[in-house]
């Protein structure tokens, strides 16, 4: 454990997802006060990160004034070729990686788990990966050296009414989705869009798994939903997330029969469009593109104002004619830190 007397501020290094789990309640409380927070941030998220990929060198660090959580920094150390890397924990399920700080408190915390980074054992390299726009950490000075353009996401910004949404997109666009609404109608009395309720939440995600499976292999390629771990990631996070009204689940159905999904997160006037799968079968129906424009409609009724497609340019998100917005990484080498940032006696 480290003071700092000048800041009055106290850091402590966590290594395991027991010590994480003990301060989950105040992680929570500090999560809901950053206004750059993502879902990914959310400690029922990294919690079950954790726990179901178990990480072999977790570090956390806690900042604290007092009792009061001022500031944690999710971190683990991997091996990478001949470096031992210090990054963000929670990545490959997630797309926006970060730290909590509270506002107007974000430099006193970087300084502190800098500092408190220096007295840990076996890295070489920080490697921080998945920086939103809107991370503190891009302003931060010390590491202004190392930030570089890293991936893009793709987001839509959302009018305020539902009239506006129909036409923000081309004429095209609207008679596709009118078509594919007259198909349905006379194939299937014009289906049904369900939103998961507590007591649907696992049948809703078996849908959804069942169809981004069939959607990929229909492709010839496997989905991220192939590794068993990450199923059981989404099944351990969803009834907190649900709880807190972050995860809204989705589906289309037709004659009874699921046929297309959406997992969403919804929070601080984004919708984060995580997860969505589809029946090939139903294709001539365009289930992916109805289901994809309710949620829309359902997220301008909620007052949302962004609409965030996150990673990667497949077909179905370019279709909605979003904008890119880059995501940075910050790469340091130790020495380098060392230089600014010396462990307290």
């Amino acid at each position: 454990m480290k003071s700092c007397s000048e800041a009055k501020l106290i850091t402590r290094v966590l290594r395991s997802a027991g010590e994480f789990r003990d301060i989950a309640s105040d992680c929570r409380d500090l999560f809901l006060h950053c206004p750059h927070a993502t879902p990914f941030q959310h400690p029922a998220w990294l919690l079950g990160w954790m726990e179901v990929f178990e990480p072999r060198q977790l570090v956390g660090i806690e900042v604290r004034e007092g009792s009061r959580l001022l500031g944690f920094a999710p971190l683990l150390i991997y091996p990478r070729a001949e470096e031992r890397v210090l990054a963000f924990a929670g990545g490959g399920v997630s797309d926006y990686l970060g730290l909590l700080a509270e506002p107007g408190r974000e430099v006193e915390v970087l300084d502190d788990v800098l500092s408190a980074a220096e007295s840990i054992p076996d890295w070489d390299v920080l490697d921080l990966t998945d920086l939103p726009g809107g991370s503190a950490l891009l302003a931060y000075e010390a590491l202004m050296q190392g930030r570089r353009q890293h991936d893009v996401c793709f987001v839509l910004p959302l009018p305020e009414t539902q009239d506006e949404l129909l036409h923000t997109f081309s004429t095209r666009q609207r008679a596709n989705l009118r078509n594919a609404r007259s198909r349905t109608q006379r194939e299937g009395g014009g289906g049904t869009i369900e939103l998961a309720q507590t007591d649907t939440l696992q049948e809703f995600l078996d849908d959804l798994f069942r169809l981004h499976g069939r959607r990929w292999n229909e492709a010839g390629e496997t989905g991220v939903l192939s590794d068993e771990r990450v199923i059981q990631f989404h099944r351990a996070v969803a009834p907190e997330l649900f709880s807190a009204g972050i995860l809204r689940l989705y589906r289309m159905r037709v004659n009874g029969r699921s046929i297309a999904a959406i997992y969403a997160l919804f929070h601080r006037g984004t919708v984060f469009c995580y997860l969505q799968g589809y029946d090939p079968e139903f294709s001539h129906l365009s289930p992916g593109t109805q289901l994809m424009f309710a949620v829309m409609e359902d997220a301008v009724r909620l007052g949302m104002r962004r609409f965030d497609f996150l990673r990667g340019e497949e077909a179905y998100k370019m279709h909605w004619r979003p904008r890119g917005e880059l995501t940075y990484r910050i790469e340091a080498p130790r020495a380098d830190l060392a230089k600014q940032f010396r462990p307290a006696a």
